[in-house]
C-alpha cells in the first residue's frame, strides 16, 4: 500500500470517528441531560470540524505512549460524567440501557482527546520556573519564603475573620462541647485531640473574660495561624523544587482568596485542622520519594514525619486507614527504602493504636459506634425495604429489623444515612456482625440496581463536577445547634465586616460562585478527583511511577468519602487543599533534575 493510500484511509477513519463523536453529543445524558447538540443544528457541523481537527492533531503531534496511557483517565472521567449527568437528571441509573455504555465511550473519547492535548503541551512546555528576583520584596522572599507566604495568606484571610467574627460555631461543635463543658463524658465518636482543643479554648476564653465568645475567637485565631503556616510551608516547598511560577501563583491565589477555604479556616469543625496535617503528610511523602536520602538520613525529619502522621490520624479517625494503605504500597514498591518506610510508618500505627486503645480506655472514653462505617450498606437495605419491599423475604426483613428497627428504616431519605442509622443496634452488631453482612449481600444480589442508586446518592458528588448536591445547606455558614436551648455557650455572631459577610454568605448559601465559568468547577467538591485522575495519568505517561505513591494518600482519603453518610463539601475539604500540590506534581521531576544540576555545578565551581 502506498503512503498516499495509507494516509487517505486514516483520514477517512478519523472523519468517521469524528462524526460518531459529534452524533454522540446529540444523545441525552452525554454532558447534558437533553443532549449537547441538535442533529440539524449548524453548530453540529462546527463541532464535527473541531473534533476532526482534534483527532488529526492527536495522531500527528502526540506520542503513542501518551495516547495509550490517556485512555484510562479519559474513560474514568467519561464514566464519571456520564453517570453523574443521568443520575442527577433522573435520580436513577439505568444499567440496562445500552445508551449508558455508548455514552461512556463518547464522553471518554472526548476526554481522551483533551487529556492527550494537555499532556503533550505540558511535556513540551517551557514555563518560567521562577518569579522575578529583583527588588526588595523579592529579596525578602528569597531569604524568608515561608514567612512571606504565611503573611500574605494570613492578611488575605483577615476580611473573612472579621466577617465571621468571632468564628463559625457549626457542625459537630455542640456535641463536642457537651462532652466536656456539658459533662456528658468523652466519646471516641469525635477525635479527642480536637475535642480537647475546642473545649480548652472555650474554657480559657470564658475564664479570661466571662464570655465563651472569646474562646471561639481564640480557637479561630489558632486555626487561622496554623492553616496559614501549613499553606505557607506548601508554597515554600514548591518554590524549593522550582515549580513553575504560574503554578505557584495559582497555588497562592487558591490558598489565599478561595472563599471555600476562607470560610473553612473560620469554622469549628475538625476537618480543617485535619486537612492541614493531611497536606503536611502529602508534602513529606513527596519529599520521601523525590529526595529519599535527604529525608531518611535525617533523624529529625523522620521524627517530624512520625509526629505529623500521628497527629493527622488523631484529628480524624480515618487517617489511620490512609497510613495502612501507604505502608502496604511503600513497602512493596519503594523497594530500596523498605526498612526506612517501616521505621517512619510503624511508629505512627503504634502510637495511634496506643492512644485510641489503652490510653482512651484508661481515661474512660466511650468507643465509637460502628454504624459510622456502615452508611452505605444501611442506606442500600433501607432503599430496597422502603421502595421495593416485595423484593425482600420476611426472613430477611426480620434479620434487618433486629439491627435497624422498622421505624428507623421508614425514615429513609436518599441523600443522607443519618436518620436511618440513628437506630442502629451497635451492641448486636458487635456480638454478631456476620448475619448483618449476609442479609445485606442476599438483598443486594436481587436488587443490584437499587444498591447502585443508593450508593450514588451518597457519593456521586465526589466525582461529578457539573452539579453540587447538598442536604440542608451547602455550608452551615450561620452555625448549627443554636436553637431549642442547644446554644449553651451563648455564642453570637458579631460581624465586623458586613459587606464581606454578605459575599461569603452568598457562596455558602446561594452558591453564587457557580455563576462564574471555570471558578464553579475549581470550587466544586469533585474537582480534586478530576485533578487526581489527570495528574496520575500524566505521571504514568512520563514513567514517573514513584510520584504516584504520595497520591495514594489522596486516593485513599477520597475512597473513605465514598463510604460517608452524606455528600458534603466539609468531607472533601482535606483533599481540596491538596489541589495545588497535586498540580505541582506535573512539574516536580524536572525541577529535581534542575536542583541536582545546580548542585553539580556548585561542586565543580
Amino acid at each position: 500500500m502506498s503512503r498516499k493510500s495509507y494516509d487517505l484511509i486514516w483520514k477517512l477513519i478519523i472523519c468517521v470517528i469524528a462524526y460518531i463523536l459529534a452524533w454522540g453529543l446529540t444523545m441525552p445524558y452525554v454532558f447534558r441531560a437533553e443532549g449537547l447538540l441538535e442533529p440539524g443544528d449548524i453548530l453540529f457541523f462546527a463541532i464535527l470540524l473541531v473534533l476532526a481537527g482534534g483527532l488529526f492533531w492527536v495522531k500527528n503531534s502526540s506520542s503513542k505512549r501518551v495516547r495509550r496511557i490517556s485512555i484510562l483517565p479519559g474513560l474514568i472521567l467519561g464514566l464519571c460524567n456520564r453517570i453523574g449527568t443521568e443520575f442527577y437528571a433522573t435520580g436513577h441509573l439505568d444499567l440496562k440501557n445500552a445508551g449508558l455504555y455508548l455514552g461512556v465511550l463518547i464522553t471518554g473519547a472526548i476526554f481522551w482527546m483533551i487529556i492527550v492535548f494537555l499532556y503533550t503541551k505540558i511535556e513540551n512546555s517551557n514555563l518560567a520556573y521562577n518569579i522575578a528576583k529583583k527588588g526588595k520584596i523579592a529579596g525578602f522572599v528569597e531569604k524568608r519564603p515561608w514567612v512571606f507566604y504565611f503573611l500574605i495568606i494570613l492578611i488575605c484571610w483577615i476580611p473573612a475573620f472579621l466577617a465571621t467574627f468571632p468564628g463559625i460555631y457549626s457542625y459537630d461543635a455542640y456535641p463536642q462541647v457537651l462532652q466536656i463543658i456539658g459533662g456528658q463524658g468523652l466519646s471516641a465518636h469525635h477525635p479527642l485531640l480536637h475535642t480537647w482543643l475546642l473545649n480548652g479554648c472555650f474554657i480559657l476564653g470564658n475564664s479570661l473574660t466571662g464570655d465563651y465568645n472569646t474562646g471561639l475567637m481564640l480557637y479561630t485565631v489558632i486555626q487561622l495561624i496554623f492553616m496559614a503556616a501549613v499553606f505557607g510551608y506548601a508554597m515554600k516547598v514548591m518554590r524549593e523544587y522550582a515549580i513553575p511560577g504560574i503554578v505557584r501563583i495559582f497555588a497562592l491565589l487558591f490558598f489565599a482568596v478561595n472563599p471555600i477555604i476562607q470560610i473553612w479556616v473560620c469554622l469549628t469543625t475538625k476537618d480543617t485542622i485535619f486537612a492541614g496535617f493531611f497536606l503536611l503528610v502529602l508534602l513529606d511523602l513527596i519529599r520521601m520519594v523525590v529526595s529519599p536520602e535527604k529525608i531518611f538520613r535525617s533523624k529529625a525529619r523522620v521524627i517530624r514525619f512520625i509526629c505529623i502522621g500521628t497527629l493527622m490520624c488523631l484529628f480524624r479517625n480515618q487517617g489511620i486507614y490512609i497510613v495502612y494503605l501507604l505502608l502496604i504500597f511503600l513497602v512493596v514498591f519503594f523497594r530500596h527504602y523498605r526498612k526506612q518506610c517501616l521505621i517512619a510508618l510503624l511508629p505512627v500505627i503504634l502510637l495511634v493504636n496506643l492512644f485510641t486503645g489503652p490510653v482512651s480506655d484508661a481515661i474512660g472514653v466511650s468507643p465509637a459506634n460502628p454504624r459510622e462505617a456502615l452508611s452505605v450498606p444501611v442506606q442500600q437495605m433501607a432503599r430496597v425495604l422502603t421502595q421495593e419491599p416485595e423484593r425482600v423475604t420476611e426472613e430477611e426483613k426480620e434479620i434487618v429489623y433486629q439491627y435497624i428497627p422498622e421505624g428507623y428504616i421508614n425514615q429513609y431519605i436518599p441523600v443522607t444515612s443519618d436518620l436511618v442509622k440513628e437506630g442502629f443496634n451497635a451492641e448486636l452488631f458487635k456480638e454478631a456482625p456476620l448475619p448483618f453482612f449476609k442479609v445485606w449481600l442476599s438483598i443486594g444480589l436481587k436488587n443490584f440496581s437499587a444498591y447502585v442508586d443508593a450508593f450514588l446518592y451518597l457519593s456521586c458528588g465526589y466525582f461529578y463536577t457539573d452539579y453540587t448536591p447538598y442536604w440542608v445547606e451547602f455550608i452551615l455558614y450561620d452555625g448549627a445547634w443554636l436553637d431549642n436551648g442547644q446554644n449553651i455557650l451563648n455564642i453570637e455572631r458579631n460581624t465586623l465586616f458586613p459587606a464581606y459577610d454578605g459575599y461569603l454568605r452568598g457562596v455558602a448559601k446561594n452558591l453564587s460562585h457557580e455563576n462564574i465559568p471555570l471558578v464553579s468547577t475549581i470550587l466544586n467538591e469533585a474537582f480534586p478527583f478530576v485533578v487526581l485522575v489527570f495528574v496520575s495519568g500524566y505521571l504514568l505517561a512520563r514513567k514517573r511511577y514513584l510520584l504516584l505513591l504520595p497520591l495514594l494518600a489522596v486516593f485513599g482519603f477520597w475512597g473513605t468519602m465514598l463510604l460517608g453518610p452524606v455528600i458534603a463539601i466539609r468531607y472533601a475539604f482535606p483533599i481540596i487543599v491538596c489541589v495545588p500540590v497535586m498540580i505541582a506534581l506535573l512539574f516536580w521531576k524536572e525541577r529535581e533534575r534542575t536542583e541536582n544540576k545546580k548542585e553539580l555545578e556548585e561542586k565543580r565551581g
